[in-house]
């Protein structure tokens, strides 16, 4: 079940974060450990291959608020789920830079106190994302459209000080769903916004701009094209 809010965290530690991070990241697979398992998804063939062996794969999505300050996106939450599974997580981040008003709304969404804020940090959710990872251990991590989420998630990994071999979303396979899509149905145009193409292929609405809801639309997407559509019609 997806988490509402992030558990207070405090640490009976004094390793610096950094350090704990590393401690507690996965390992880099094996490539004879992955072998097929985490091929290369070109088409949606080999797409409804995937989702149908015993490949594990986890689905991650990102939202984000603007720095005024700074002018860039900053993470405001993150949200995954191991496809057809049970197990996912969904944390929220307080930004001090955030605007007064979104503070306010996220003080009263997950009805915390102002001095509970301060655990409210990317380093402590960036642990608690690894050690889901490292017990997980998915073949590929899938998405809809990819880069910003990965951009941002490596310029924090970047502040932290943690090696590119370290960052799960390098050395696990990616699955960007958006850019598949728009390779095989639009023809390499500009794919559509996860809401439109659930309305397109008529699937239950969710809230969307949402973390653990985005992450639900596309697991619901990822369902659809694991059946094997021409079998169906000419049955």
């Amino acid at each position: 079940m997806a988490q509402d809010t992030v558990p207070v965290i405090r640490f009976g530690s004094f390793l610096p974060v950094t350090t704990m991070l590393l401690q507690a990241m996965p390992t880099i697979k094996d490539k004879n450990d992955v072998g097929s398992r985490a091929a290369k998804v070109d088409n949606f063939d080999q797409l409804r291959q995937v989702l149908n062996s015993d490949a594990r794969l986890l689905i991650l999505d990102l939202e984000f608020y603007q720095d005024q300050q700074k002018k860039q996106n900053c993470v405001a939450q993150i949200a995954g789920r191991m496809y057809e599974s049970h197990s996912s997580f969904d944390y929220h981040l307080y930004g001090r830079n955030m605007s007064a008003d979104r503070q306010l709304a996220f003080l009263r969404q997950y009805d915390v106190r102002f001095s509970e804020t301060s655990t409210y940090t990317i380093e402590e959710i960036f642990q608690r994302v690894f050690q889901f990872i490292a017990a997980e251990r998915p073949d590929y991590i899938v998405s809809w459209d990819n880069s910003t989420d990965f951009e941002l998630l490596n310029r924090e990994a970047n502040r932290l000080k943690i090696p590119k071999e370290k960052r799960p979303w390098r050395t696990i396979r990616p699955l960007d769903l958006e850019k598949l899509i728009a390779k095989e149905v639009w023809k390499n145009k500009s794919a559509i916004s996860l809401e439109k193409m659930c309305r397109l292929l008529h699937l239950p609405p969710v809230k969307f701009h949402q973390a653990q809801n985005d992450v639900i639309a596309i697991e619901q997407i990822m369902k659809f094209y694991a059946r094997d559509l021409s079998r169906e019609l000419n049955y």
